[in-house]
């Protein structure tokens, strides 16, 4: 069943107001995205303003129609169109515009009896705008999102973690990250930070510490098909000890302390051993294997 387009309105609304200030920061936003609002409209026609009344009733005269929710609304027909509050949120306050008479706008709409309902702020026309909105409606338009694969990260305490997603799908993809199989935006940390942008996301850590060790996973979510997935693991280890100042481990049977055929060495000066782990292992005692990166596609070009 169709889910309706004020739903949809309410739900993006709440799903960008709960993230709060613990929630990676975000410059792109979904709702503000063309593709995004044309495809979950009920409806969308092209109007020209004939009067005003305050700030949030407007009577309009449909010049174009690009998506009937039933049969309405009709060519020429004139319509009563309630606006919805100026959305207070930066990401998309700066897309409202003032409507003017004698103006022709983009309107995204449902019907509510005889009135017409805004989902959102009405747009400018453009010509550059309606073939945007008439692509979406386009047969064919429509494609499952796909990831490319990201690359693991070995670093340090103290330096920085960029991880990189890189998206597509039609329309722009929902990304979303997680760290050990945990949502990032339920982790309050200000060292961590998510940019999101139309077709890739990019997750940050500043002055890394141990704990980031982890595997990072990127979900990207189109509109139709499964999430494409990809995942990357961030290692922080400690700077490596000076193996100059080593000495084989004189424990029994050294070869069994470190694992996946890691090198024991023994330090006098703190009186541990430590291992030297060969390339794909980490850990104390090389037991942890970093995994490989996965991509997962869906669908066909």
């Amino acid at each position: 069943m169709r889910t309706s387009g004020a739903a949809c309105w309410a739900l993006q609304l709440l799903a960008c107001f709960t993230l709060g200030l613990a929630a990676p920061r975000s410059h792109y936003c979904e709702r503000a995205d063309v593709a995004w609002r044309a495809y979950r409209a009920p409806a969308a026609f092209e109007a020209r303003v004939q009067s005003l009344a305050g700030d949030r009733l407007a009577t309009l005269q449909v010049r174009r129609v690009l998506r009937r929710q039933g049969g309405w609304p009709r060519r020429h027909a004139v319509l009563r169109l309630r606006l919805p509050p100026t959305d207070k949120d930066a990401c998309t306050g700066r897309f409202e515009v003032p409507l003017k008479n004698r103006q022709n706008y983009i309107i995204f709409a449902e019907r509510a009896g005889h009135m017409a309902v805004a989902l959102g702020p009405p747009l400018r026309r453009t010509r550059k705008l309606l073939r945007r909105i008439r692509a979406v409606y386009s047969p064919g338009y429509i494609r499952q999102a796909k990831v490319e694969p990201m690359h693991s990260v070995r670093t340090t305490p103290g330096s920085g973690v960029r991880l990189e997603c890189r998206a597509t799908a039609r329309p722009p993809p929902r990304i979303t990250w997680y760290r050990d199989g945990r949502p990032v935006t339920e982790i309050a940390l200000r060292r961590l930070r998510v940019l999101n942008y139309r077709r890739r996301s990019v997750l940050t850590i500043k002055h890394a510490k141990l704990a980031d060790s982890a595997t990072y996973e990127c979900r990207a979510q189109g509109a139709i098909g499964p999430p494409a997935i990809t995942s990357a693991n961030v290692s922080v280890l400690p700077p490596a000890p000076d193996i100059s100042y080593s000495s084989p481990c004189p424990m029994p049977g050294p070869t069994t302390f470190c694992l996946n055929g890691g090198t024991c060495l023994y330090f006098e000066q703190v009186q541990e051993a430590a291992c030297k782990c060969p390339e794909g292992f980490n850990g104390q005692r090389c037991e942890n294997k970093e995994a490989s990166n996965r991509s997962i596609m869906e669908g066909n070009d």
